[in-house]
């Protein structure tokens, strides 16, 4: 029983082996060295969602929702769907992200840019799990502090370089101010500084670490709300690990939830254009 189940273990190695070649062939692998230590573990290397940038998940109500992304982009095409849970403890706010399914197609010289191990370059997915946890610090009239846990799981596979396959984590604060109506509108500002690191699967670097720096704007008038927001990661590799990328997003609030459609368009190290629609149900 031992040999034919050693001898099925190397036909099925072998078998494997020769699906690869193409990747072997176009990459110059040296036979020894692991597949994960060609990849290149950086946002303008990976999938839209590899590694998410966090900011202040911050509601007055908690709720439900579901978004879908839609590339404008067609050398690398995505479907994705979203699923996410906030819960507002006043002064502890807890937002869970499920990153449920990934539906791709990216052009074969993309493939190879990537160094995916998806030969035909087209697939769904299942993505990572998100968590983060805010906890107000101090407030004064139209003014707080935040400090925000973030921690991204494990779940996104590898091979196709949509995702990391390794955990990550991040700690920063968030300074968010209101001020008097302009025109009907009220404007709050967001500021959030920190660091984030995520795992690799590099030996001699086993992680990347970096500073978060975003800044958001938000404009609220009677049921409607307009948004906008840059994002920015500041690795410490400095090939492809510097993405800034500017969202933008209008809300219309509704009696039972409220309706979201955004924009988000890379500017630096973040090779994407898409938009964002999505629902909210309150659940107070």
């Amino acid at each position: 029983m031992r040999r034919v189940l050693l001898i099925a273990l190397v036909l099925f190695s072998f078998n494997a082996q020769a699906q690869l070649d193409w990747w072997n062939q176009i990459h110059n692998w040296d036979g020894a060295t692991p597949w994960t230590q060609y990849m290149k573990y950086f946002h303008a290397y990976l999938g839209p969602n590899a590694i998410p940038i966090p900011t202040l998940q911050r509601s007055d109500r908690s709720y439900f929702k579901s978004s879908s992304q839609m590339s404008l982009i067609e050398d690398d095409s995505f479907l994705s769907l979203h699923n996410e849970l906030h819960w507002d403890r006043g002064h502890t706010q807890i937002h869970i992200t499920h990153q449920s399914i990934e539906y791709y197609r990216t052009t074969t010289e993309l493939r190879d840019y990537r160094i995916s191990r998806d030969e035909d370059s087209e697939g769904v997915l299942a993505g990572d799990v998100l968590i983060d946890i805010s906890t107000r610090l101090w407030e004064r009239d139209l003014e707080a502090i935040w400090f925000t846990f973030h921690t991204k799981t494990a779940a996104g596979p590898l091979p196709q370089a949509r995702f990391t396959d390794a955990p990550g984590y991040a700690f920063f604060f968030s300074h968010q101010k209101s001020f008097g109506d302009i025109g009907r509108w009220e404007p709050t500002i967001t500021t959030d500084a920190g660091f984030q690191v995520y795992q690799t699967h590099w030996v001699d670097y086993p992680q990347n670490d970096g500073f978060v720096g975003n800044i958001g704007l938000r404009l609220q008038k009677e049921e409607t709300i307009v948004r906008a927001q840059v994002r920015t990661f500041s690795g410490y590799f400095q090939d492809g690990d510097w993405p800034r990328l500017l969202e933008l997003q209008w809300n219309k609030n509704l009696s039972f939830g409220q309706t979201q459609l955004g924009w988000t368009r890379g500017l630096n190290d973040y090779p994407f254009s898409f938009l964002t629609v999505g629902l909210v149900c309150w659940l107070d």
